[in-house]
């Protein structure tokens, strides 16, 4: 832009290109070479895998091989039980009221004592985004983002619906995502 106005850039509508170069027999070839090589040494590896070696094919040879999963997936949500089988959640309603999917649906009920519990506690994993906002939001440190991921493969939509009883897992079996949890989140609250 030159005082105000635009100029218009130039572009060389006319370039010559020679005819080996029009018609781009060399890069279609080179690709070709490429593509079948990759196909060659991949079906080789496949058929026999290199003894002692790590194979270099990516692929997991499922379910004889399980996906090393990282620290911060976020697989199927679940309910922390504590060491007397009761939930730790107290019905806030947090998770539900944040849950961009509407998947979690909680009925609160009060002991005689006073202290809140969830009577019903539903998720809908049909509906599940699988954001974590729930984990993050709970005060209670209630509900974890598990590394469950099998048991979501299903033809059938009223499977995906989890109560609490099936939501329900003890402490010491979620305690590494706890930790992560703690150890993620507490940077944000300084």
């Amino acid at each position: 832009m030159l005082n105000g106005t635009l100029t218009p850039k130039k572009v060389r509508p006319n370039i010559d290109l020679s005819l080996w170069e029009k018609l781009y027999i060399f890069e279609v070839v080179r690709g070709l070479y490429i593509t079948s090589r990759h196909f060659v040494i991949h079906l080789f590896g496949f058929i026999f895998p290199p003894a002692g070696k790590k194979r270099s094919i990516p692929t997991v040879y499922y379910p004889e091989e399980k996906v090393t999963l990282p620290e911060a997936y976020r697989g199927r949500p679940l309910l922390v039980m504590k060491e007397d089988k009761t939930e730790k959640c107290v019905a806030c309603g947090l998770c539900e009221k944040i849950c961009p999917g509407k998947a979690i649906a909680i009925s609160p009920r009060e002991k005689e004592n006073g202290d809140r519990f969830p009577f019903k506690f539903v998720i809908d994993m049909s509906r599940c985004i699988f954001c974590g906002f729930c984990e993050e939001v709970c005060p209670k440190e209630a509900i974890v983002m598990s590394k469950e991921y099998e048991s979501l493969a299903t033809y059938n939509r009223e499977n995906m619906i989890y109560n609490k009883e099936m939501l329900l897992r003890p402490e010491k079996e979620l305690k590494a995502r706890i930790d992560y949890v703690r150890r993620i989140y507490s940077k944000c609250n300084q």
